[in-house]
């Protein structure tokens, strides 16, 4: 037997899907996928890019200059980091928010 305050509770969340009007339910969907997808994308592309930055001078001088350009690779991973855990706990918050 399911238990009714679970039932509404559960009601209550998918009627945000429907707010202001039922027509905007596929694009109030679609932001759910949209978010997490735009910030993997950002991701990826700031790891590819570091990479490229990388092997670029790794392959006109092999010695002590592209070393100090990994490091500078990790200094800006760990900003990436950073942003990336901001975005999330912002998009963890607004999803949160309704919840109160």
């Amino acid at each position: 037997m399911v238990n009714l305050k679970v039932l509404l509770m559960q009601l209550r969340y998918f009627s945000k899907y429907i707010q202001p009007t039922p027509i905007i339910l596929p694009i109030n969907i679609l932001e759910d996928f949209t978010n997490p997808l735009s910030v993997s994308f950002q991701l990826f592309g700031n790891v590819l890019v570091d990479e490229l930055i990388v092997v670029f001078p790794v392959s006109l001088v092999p010695s002590v200059v592209p070393i100090l350009i990994m490091f500078l690779g990790l200094f800006t991973s760990g900003i990436q980091a950073l942003i990336f855990a901001t975005l999330v706990a912002v998009y963890v918050g607004e999803f949160m928010e309704g919840h109160h």
